[in-house]
């Protein structure tokens, strides 16, 4: 006798049923990747609460775009927005990922940077996109403007994502927001720790609260 599998709510049923403000971020449920519908929503609700002119939102970690596409149409609306994203598209990472990142790769059939790009393309936020390729600390000297939202998702080893705090979290602007995946992870430890160790009892950062295995919290005003 077969057994049939238990029914389960598709990725899109989920993000509508939480409202049909979330449509615009559809595209981002075929893009490959690891983003829950709630961190998906946290994140566009970052981008789309950010005020004043010129609002800089940076990722680092970008993938094929699964998170930058949330971000992006978060920003869609605001004057001259820009989204960075900063990511060597070469498929590496820790030494948890690395294999999985690897054969993912593959299965693409051309470029990692290819797939990133066309997903930005299909979702209508390419022109808001600053893409830089490399390591997130070579480029931190030429970020010289302040960020409002910073989102970590780059290497999960501790000194990766120590590096990525210290080089960049000091350029986020007083109430801007910090967002880091992966914080809350069976196998990555290098987030918690970050967290722990620098953030959690430190009075420059407020409001920190998780959503799903995301991290968020925001740089106190001065």
């Amino acid at each position: 006798m077969l057994t049939k599998k238990p029914w389960r709510l598709g990725t899109r049923a989920k993000l509508l049923m939480r409202g049909l403000r979330y449509s615009c971020i559809l595209p981002y449920a075929s893009i490959n990747g690891w983003l829950t519908v709630d961190e998906a929503i946290a994140l566009f609700e970052l981008a789309n609460g950010l005020t004043g002119p010129k609002p800089h939102a940076v990722e680092i970690g970008s993938w094929q775009g699964k998170s930058t596409v949330c971000i992006a149409r978060g920003l869609r609306a605001k004057n001259q927005a820009v989204l960075t994203c900063i990511d060597p598209f070469d498929a590496s990472g820790d030494n948890e990922s690395s294999d999985e990142y690897g054969d993912r790769a593959t299965d693409l059939g051309g470029p990692l940077r290819r797939a990133f790009e066309e997903n930005l393309a299909a979702a209508d936020v390419r022109d808001l996109i600053d893409v830089r390729p490399g390591l997130s600390h070579e480029h931190a000297a030429s970020i010289e403007e302040s960020i409002d939202l910073l989102f970590l998702d780059g290497n999960h080893s501790y000194e990766s994502v120590r590096r990525d705090f210290e080089d960049w979290s000091p350029k986020i602007r007083a109430g801007g927001f910090l967002a880091m995946h992966d914080v809350v992870h069976p196998v990555h430890a290098g987030p918690r720790r970050v967290v722990d160790e620098l953030i959690v009892d430190n009075p420059d950062w407020i409001n920190g609260h998780y959503v799903d295995s995301m991290f968020v919290t925001q740089r106190a005003s001065t």
